[in-house]
Formats: C-alpha cells, sequence, structure tokens
C-alpha cells in the first residue's frame, strides 16, 4: 500500500493481443498478481504509470474503468511548471525519474526493457522498481502540496483524466462507409489549396516548414523578436493574406492526415487523451488528432442509433475571463451586452460588419501587441488610425491588471491561476516580450482551461450526456432528450459564472459542429 487508501499497480502489457498481460499489485513491499477485473473493482485510487497502454483492455474487459485513476506522469507534467516535461513525455519513460527515489541503473535499465517487452519478466526486477515508483508517487504528492497545486489535480485534473478515458474507450461512432470519400475528398482539397498557394506566394509545392513560414516571413519584412510563427501568422495582417492562406493550407494538411490516420474497431475510433496537452492545461487528442479536424470533414462522426450529437461551446470565452480577473468595466459591458466582437468591430473601430477583423485585433491586444503595430495592423484592415489609437484607450483597468501580472511573474519567477497550473521562469532578469505574453496567457488561458474541465465535471450529473470528443472550449456530446441541450448550456453558464467568483454571467450556447 502507497497510503491507506491507492493501491501501486504494476503491468507488463502483451503488445501482441493475445491475452498474456500482466498485473500486479504493489503490497507490503511485494507484488501480488491480480486482474482486470479486480483492478476495476477496486474503490480506491488505482495509481500506475502509462495508464493509457491498458485503458482500452481494462474496459473491454469490465465495460469500465477503475472508480479513480492516477496516472504518475500526468501527476508529474501537471505540477512541474516547466513546459519541458510535457514536450518531453513521449521521449522520456517513468525509469528515467526512478534513480532519484532508490533505483540503480541496473534496475531502471532493466525495468524499462522488461516494460516494453525485450526481456522477459523478472519479479525482483519489477519489485525493486515498484519501490521506487511508490517513493517517486510520495515525492511528487509533497512537491504538489508545496507548490500549491494539490487541490487542482485530486478535485479537478485526476477526475477529468478518467472521465476523459473513459469516454475515449466507449470510442468516437465513425461513418465507416463515408471515411474513403472522405479521404479523396481531403486529399483533392489539400492538394488544389496548395497549387494555389504555391502559385499566389510563390512557395514550394509542399506543405511549407516552420523554417521556410519563417524565410518568407522575414522577406515580406515580418520581425519575430518575442513572438512565435504562430502569432505572426495568425494575429498580424498580412500582403495578400499569407498568415491566413498558410493556416487554411496546413488545416487541410491536418484533416488529410487524421482521416487517413484513422483505424476502426466496430466502426469506432478511440483517440489517445492528454489532459494536460499544454502549457495551460488544455485538452488534446492524439492518435487519432479528431481536434485537428476542420467542419468540413466533421460529417464524418455521427451518433449511434436512436442518438443525435449537440455541440456546446462557450461565448466569447477569453473576453469574458479577461473581464472578470482585471475587473475592468469596459470590458464586462461589451462582454455581457451581446457579441463583442461584433460591438468592438462597429463602435470601436469603425469596422462595422467585419467581426473576424475586430476578434483578431482584439486578441492581438489583449496578449500584449505593441500599441503601434495594432495600429498598423487596425490601418491595415480598414481602420481609421485614430480611430484605430482611440479604439484600445477605454480599458485601462485591463492594461493595470496586465502590468500586475507581468511585475508578480517578474518578482516571483512564477505566475498562476486561482487554482494551480504555474508556470515557472527559466530566465532571470527583465521580462521579455514573449515572456510578458506568456505569463498573461497562463493566466486566462490556464483559468479558461479550468473553467472548461469543471464543466465537463458537471456532465456526469446529466445522464442523458454521453461525452464525444472535448474540442478545446467546447463539448460534443451524444443526448436522446431534446431538452438535455439546455441543461448542458446551464451547467456551462453556471461554472464559469461560479469559478470566477460572479464577478460576470458566463455565456454559452448550442454552436454548429459540422455543416448542417
Amino acid at each position: 500500500m502507497i497510503d491507506f487508501v491507492s493501491k501501486l499497480l504494476i503491468f507488463i502489457k502483451d503488445f501482441t493481443g493475445r491475452g498474456a498481460d500482466c498485473f500486479y499489485w504493489f503490497v507490503h513491499d511485494r507484488l501480488v498478481a491480480t486482474n482486470p477485473v479486480e483492478i476495476v473493482a477496486y474503490p480506491g485510487p488505482v495509481v500506475c504509470h502509462d495508464f493509457w497502454m491498458i485503458r482500452d483492455l481494462l474496459y473491454d474487459t469490465t465495460g469500465d474503468l477503475p472508480a479513480v485513476v492516477l496516472d504518475i506522469d500526468e501527476l508529474r507534467i501537471s505540477i512541474s511548471g516547466n513546459p519541458d516535461d510535457r514536450l518531453n513525455r513521449e521521449k522520456i519513460d517513468i525509469s528515467a525519474h526512478l534513480g532519484p527515489c532508490g533505483a540503480s541503473e541496473e534496475v531502471c535499465s532493466a525495468y524499462k526493457r522488461m516494460f516494453n517487452r525485450g526481456i522477459p519478466f523478472d519479479a525482483e526486477i519489477a519489485t525493486k522498481a515498484a519501490g521506487a515508483i511508490a517513493r517517486l508517487y510520495l515525492t511528487l504528492c509533497a512537491q504538489a502540496a508545496a507548490k500549491g497545486e494539490t487541490e487542482r489535480f485530486f478535485s479537478v485534473e485526476m477526475p477529468v483524466y478518467r472521465l476523459l478515458q473513459k469516454a475515449m474507450s466507449a470510442g468516437v461512432t465513425i461513418k465507416a462507409a463515408d471515411l474513403s470519400a472522405k479521404r479523396r475528398e481531403a486529399e483533392h482539397d489539400y492538394f488544389y489549396c496548395l497549387k494555389n498557394y504555391s502559385a499566389k506566394h510563390d512557395m514550394p509545392l509542399e506543405t511549407p516548414s516552420r523554417t521556410s513560414i519563417e524565410r518568407k516571413l522575414h522577406a515580406l519584412g515580418f520581425e519575430f523578436e518575442g513572438v512565435s510563427t504562430r502569432y505572426v501568422l495568425e494575429f498580424v495582417p498580412h500582403s495578400e493574406d499569407f498568415g491566413g492562406d498558410t493556416l487554411a493550407l496546413e488545416e487541410f494538411d491536418a484533416a488529410k492526415r487524421v482521416l487517413s490516420s484513422l483505424t476502426l474497431a466496430g466502426g469506432r475510433t478511440r483517440p489517445i487523451v492528454d489532459v494536460f496537452g499544454s502549457r495551460t492545461s488544455r485538452i488534446l487528442l492524439r492518435n487519432p488528432p479528431l481536434q485537428s479536424m476542420s467542419k468540413k470533414y466533421r460529417p464524418i462522426i455521427c451518433a449511434r442509433e436512436g442518438a443525435e450529437l449537440s455541440y456546446v461551446d462557450f461565448d466569447q470565452f477569453e473576453v469574458g475571463i479577461m473581464a472578470a480577473l482585471s475587473g475592468d468595466q469596459q470590458l464586462a459591458t461589451l462582454y455581457a451586452a451581446g457579441d463583442m466582437y461584433e460591438l468592438f468591430a462597429g463602435s470601436h473601430l469603425g469596422l462595422t460588419g467585419n467581426r473576424k477583423a475586430a476578434k483578431q485585433l482584439f486578441l492581438s491586444y489583449a496578449y500584449g501587441m505593441s500599441r503601434k503595430a495594432l495600429v498598423d495592423a487596425a490601418v491595415e484592415l480598414g481602420a481609421e488610425r485614430d480611430k484605430a489609437k482611440d479604439a484600445f484607450r477605454v480599458f485601462a483597468r485591463y492594461e493595470e491588471w496586465k502590468k500586475e501580472v507581468c511585475a508578480e511573474f517578474q518578482r516571483t519567477g512564477r505566475i498562476a491561476t486561482e487554482m494551480g497550473n504555474h508556470y515557472a521562469r527559466s530566465n532571470s532578469g527583465a521580462l521579455t516580450g514573449k515572456e510578458r505574453r506568456s505569463a498573461v496567457s497562463q493566466v486566462i488561458q490556464g483559468t479558461g482551461s479550468l473553467i472548461f474541465k469543471k464543466a465537463l465535471l458537471e456532465m456526469e450529473s446529466l445522464k442523458d450526456v454521453t461525452i464525444l470528443l472535448p474540442m478545446h472550449d467546447a463539448l460534443l456530446f451524444e443526448h436522446r432528450l431534446s431538452d438535455t441541450p439546455s441543461k448542458v448550456i446551464a451547467a456551462f453558464e453556471r461554472v464559469m459564472t461560479e469559478t470566477l467568483g460572479n464577478r460576470i454571467a458566463g455565456k454559452a450556447s448550442v454552436g454548429d459542429f459540422a455543416p448542417a
């Protein structure tokens, strides 16, 4: 036993699928053989690493997952504050962390090979490794407490992990009969877009690499000091819309790859879910990354017989969070009045009807684009220079709040939401432009991730809701009753309002997941 309720599970998976999987509890410093039925029936937290590898096996055997699943890798990554830990999760396995917890190099090496079926099972090696894993778990729990991450992990991240792993085990239904046609359509759309992109922008006839994109942007006069390539493509206006065209091509390429990678079992696909898939704790799917599939191809996803799909999304999610956290009354008024971006376009920028431009400019402003660059961008998009200058002066309290966030990051070397999910600084000295933007986005988007995950947990009380896909800040779900979507909307709005301390009233609505 690790403590009075948790049990450490060690497993060796049979990658051939012939049923020779081995499972062991680590109890009183020894291994005790167990099986999927006993694992799922255990009422306390099941602690293990790489749970995703046995997720479907447990579900297929029992129709369920353990009541509480605590994946040590998820705990380590979610409390570290270092984005590199998340990025390296596929490169560094659990054995790399066992040395400081008492495992010798020989044990670490042997356990790694044994776990990957490179050598036969050795009970002595497995027992020593299990002891080190148990100590690693206790060390991580102590670190979580010291970093202020305990409440968020155990009350939000861990239950959401189990909720979504079960949803992905049940699978997403795909119209198998339409899959070949959709793949052909995606291939055609991609190559048609690529041909036009290449001709229009004098680029090679291939999906451009980051290096080639940056080379092109440099030739067009763009600078990258303190900003990412994605930021320049998405938020800065471009001559002949190079940024928009590049993003569109990448979207077609992503859709083509998603559709070609779909493998079905019984008409379903079962994605792997990363509950802590970004620095700000966004949920990401992979193998296949269905979130990357654009709306045009989403009709391939369908409901089970007798059910229907609905898609609920927060409305102007980031704006509401910014208004609540900063206390900016102008932002709060725009958020409460309706479609903030439509209102901002007409009343502040003089770009009535150009919601896309208003959203692009506002988010550029909100995350720290310089005032001069903002005004230049607004003029490029059709606004009058004087009107553009005045448009962003009205959010004085939000400006002060951004300065406060950056001052805290500078002073303490870390920034977090009101409930953990901190980001630790790796540099010293004055903050760079990129660090200032990262600090602000960590608080806003980290808070958004917290709200969304709390909303997902509310779905467990709605018996007619079957979660299919978390889509960034929106949810695709199955239901059979006509009033279920309104209940989901109410839950989303209530969670947002309560999490933000009733400083704003959260907004959500039913959206279009796919073309009608």
